[in-house]
């Protein structure tokens, strides 16, 4: 008789017992969300820019999504010797992988590809009615990483920060999830 009582008392206070609960019920996945944000870049010029960042439409992998961005900066003017005239803009493209801790947490990281452009003109004009001057560009291009915390406040406003070393600053984005 005690042999029973021992075997039944195990077997109540085992965890494994108690912790696996059946149900007919499906588990609750997170719904698939897609989020449309404005970016700002404070890089060595201001950039501005958008994001599409959509959970997966996959059950199997709810918690994950991916992200892709582009920002710009503004053309700005540079001063050199006249009549030489000169121009630097900068983009960036952005793009990688997010994952839900929490429902309206999500950490993301991927990969950034920041271009800067350099366009001037090399001083010389050709001697003719209507002769333009001739442009040069310069591109540098410098691959990094990025990762950061989206979160969503309330039902639709989204609000994101992180680090880009390709840039070596942050992003600060604000969005509407849907």
């Amino acid at each position: 008789m005690t042999k029973y009582l021992i075997v039944t008392l195990l077997a109540l206070m085992s965890t494994q017992v108690s912790a696996n609960d059946f149900s007919f019920d499906e588990p609750i996945l997170p719904k698939p969300v897609i989020a449309l944000t404005l970016d700002y870049i404070p890089a060595t010029s201001d950039m501005y820019g958008i994001t599409i960042a959509p959970s997966h439409y996959d059950t199997d992998y709810a918690n994950w999504g991916y992200y892709i961005g582009y920002a710009r900066s503004k053309e700005t003017d540079v001063i050199v010797e006249e009549p030489g005239e000169a121009h630097t803009k900068d983009t960036q493209w952005r793009f990688g992988l997010s994952y839900t801790l929490l429902p309206k947490l999500s950490l993301y990281g991927g990969a950034a590809a920041y271009s800067s452009e350099y366009t001037y003109t090399n001083n010389i004009v050709p001697l003719i009615v209507g002769g333009k001057p001739v442009w040069e560009t310069d591109k540098d291009t410098t691959w990094g990483a990025e990762i950061g915390l989206r979160y969503v406040v309330g039902k639709h406003l989204s609000l994101g920060a992180g680090y880009n070393s390709a840039t070596e600053s942050a992003v600060f984005s604000i969005g509407y999830s849907m």
